[in-house]
């Protein structure tokens, strides 16, 4: 027997094609049947990735008893939050604003006309791990539904009109408030679980380069090194798990989105244009090749990895001393103490991989050699070993946002390695200037899909010179306006940066390649502002003019290529790149245009802030110089 969902797109809804419950797709014709069928609708927003989406799948949806229950007093829909993450956003405030809970699984409770009065997040079957069992909860509401109906009504809510209260703050007081919830001892905000924030991370940064007190600075390297050497990393095949349930880093929930390391890859790669430190490298590159290996398709990113594999959460990363002594050899026990195996948090009687020696400490122990060889000898056997075991589910959904935020960040990383990586760009241009949800699809796109695919193409124009990215950009920046008639976008990273952070530093890139005034909001914000790093880092470039336009003109000599990666590769907090020919002169601003031909003859480079620009120079450290910041 299969319900309703088994020809969906999405993988979530597809794994629940078995379960007894009746399931529908958010839709319409769904909503419409709850109003003709006068029934309360419940809704289950989760994820393929999501290790407790799939205890309560399993636990709670597969029990024949709840599900009658369920389809005979319910309408219930269940919604893919990869799929619709607008639909997720309001549904996760509407939750929080009632109970105070957020996160997947969601469970939402709403009257036929599609108004919210309950919910929460993982229920068990039955009472247990302190929380009402889900069979118990589902008959105290079929009562309180039949029973005191108008009440429920009445106190119900429209999920779309949610709207949390904020107040306007400097920017700098934002900051001071971020850098007192960092944690001192092991890096990341807060003191239990740890979700990575690389938007606040890389906030710190630009602050310490906008104002020269380098406590952010420090903070974001502390946090990025004790997330290299944690269990968050996969240590053996790179990638970052979504969070950890400690404060330590140590143990994970083992699932790994495109999306997060996207943003994740990113940070470690602005980190180490101003650091040239070889750990933040290391777990770059160690990203970079899990990506290219695991993550890619055909013309496309996978969106996530499973946590789980045989039904097991972390089987696929985690290890016994046995499986490392057979893999490892005569490296065993080195290998047993750089990957930290008796000091690693244990599931299930495996151990969780992370650093117990640090690459100084290795390079002492291999008579002050350096310790990558070794370090990529270690994770190549172990990898090898791997690959035996029945691997995570990879959901291939090709959606767009992840993609192209994805595609971004592999083409500045590919850019500094000089790796020749094609499907980045092979993306941009299968999606083109017409995108939608799936890169391979025909629905609908959010502003997160085309706002990230402005940002990428951007990017890919930076990189490559090429022209058609750029116009693909600004085709696609008229699209985004278009949009934002009709939809607000939400200011608050998730941890994943917000929809106004995206569009915002759209606008903000393109009128810097225009010459344009930048306009910049007020900042309203409610609770944490660690959540709304993405748009306060915009703020903070723009009310300190620390945003830059640089123009390598090439005169097709030796020299215009090291210019470029210069431009490129040198960290600014906002800057824009482009290399241009005497005859796109006039793609230029006007400031640019009226002294394009001092110097004419050699390649040179102009760099402005706002409307001013610098005489040009013709070596790489002149570069360097001009955008020095404070650190």
């Amino acid at each position: 027997m299969v319900n309703r969902l088994h020809n969906a797109k999405s993988a979530f809804l597809r794994e629940a094609s078995e379960q007894p419950v009746d399931w529908r797709e958010w839709s319409q014709t769904s909503l419409q049947e709850a109003k003709e069928k006068d029934l309360p609708i419940l809704i289950d927003v989760g994820a393929v990735w999501c290790h407790w989406c799939h205890v309560m799948d399993r636990e709670t949806y597969s029990n024949t008893e709840i599900a009658k229950i369920i389809n005979d007093n319910f309408i219930p829909i269940k919604i893919d939050r990869d799929e619709r993450p607008d639909l997720d956003r309001q549904l996760q405030n509407a939750v929080s604003a009632i109970t105070g809970e957020s996160g997947w699984p969601l469970t939402v409770f709403m009257t036929p006309s599609g108004k919210v009065f309950f919910g929460g997040t993982y229920f068990p079957p039955d009472d247990m791990y302190g929380r009402i069992g889900f069979r118990r909860l589902l008959m105290n509401i079929v009562q309180l539904w039949k029973s005191k109906r108008q009440e429920v009504e009445k106190s119900s809510f429209d999920p779309s009109s949610i709207a949390f209260k904020g107040e306007t703050y400097e920017t700098s007081a934002l900051i001071d408030q971020i850098i007192s919830e960092y944690d001192l001892e092991y890096g990341g905000l807060g003191s239990s679980s740890k979700f990575p924030h690389p938007l606040v991370d890389t906030l710190m940064l630009d602050y310490s380069a906008i104002s020269g007190d380098d406590i952010g600075k420090k903070l974001g390297i502390f946090t990025l090194k004790r997330m290299y050497s944690g269990g968050i990393l996969d240590q053996v095949g790179g990638g970052f798990h979504r969070y950890t349930v400690d404060r330590e880093w140590k143990l994970p929930h083992f699932e790994k989105l495109l999306i997060d390391n996207a943003e994740i890859l990113d940070a470690f790669f602005k980190y180490y244009l101003i650091t040239k430190d070889q750990d933040i490298m290391d777990a770059m590159e160690l990203t970079y090749s899990f990506v290219k290996r695991e993550m890619s398709a055909d013309s496309s990113f996978a969106n996530s990895l499973d946590a789980d594999s045989e039904g097991v959460e972390g089987l696929f990363y985690t290890w016994t001393e046995e499986e490392i002594d057979s893999c490892l050899g005569q490296d065993s026990q080195l290998g047993k103490k750089v990957f930290g195996f008796y000091e690693g948090a244990d599931v299930e009687g495996r151990k969780v991989l992370m650093r117990g020696m640090d690459n100084e400490q290795l390079s002492k122990k291999l008579g002050n050699e350096s310790p990558f060889p070794k370090l990529r000898e270690l994770r190549g056997k172990l990898l090898e070993c791997r690959k035996s075991r029945k691997p995570p589910f990879r959901d291939t959904n090709d959606y767009t946002h992840p993609n192209a935020r994805m595609s971004e960040s592999m083409i500045k990383v590919s850019f500094l390695l000089k790796d020749q990586y094609e499907l980045p760009f092979d993306v941009l241009r299968k999606v083109g200037s017409s995108p939608f949800r799936r890169i391979s699809g025909n629905e609908d796109p959010n502003l997160d899909d085309v706002s990230s695919l402005v940002l990428s193409n951007i990017t890919a124009y930076e990189v490559t010179s090429r022209r058609e990215f750029l116009d693909r950009a600004r085709g696609l920046a008229s699209t985004m306006a278009e949009m934002l008639k009709q939809t607000k976008p939400n200011t608050l990273d998730s941890p994943n940066e917000s929809t106004a952070s995206l569009v915002s530093k759209s606008l903000i890139k393109l009128s810097v390649l225009e010459g344009k005034e930048i306009k910049i909001d007020d900042i309203e914000v409610a609770g944490s502002p660690s959540f709304y790093a993405g748009i306060i880092g915009n703020r903070l470039s723009v009310e300190s003019g620390n945003f830059a336009h640089v123009v390598v003109v090439d005169e097709n000599d030796n020299a215009s290529e090291n210019l470029h990666r210069e431009a490129f590769l040198t960290y600014y907090p906002l800057k824009v790149v482009e290399k241009v020919t005497d005859s796109e002169r006039d793609y230029l601003p006007s400031y640019i245009r009226s002294m394009f031909d001092v110097k004419k003859g050699v390649s040179r480079v102009f760099i402005c802030k706002g409307s001013t620009c610098s005489q040009p120079v013709t070596d790489p450290q002149s570069i360097k110089q001009i955008l020095k910041t404070k650190i």
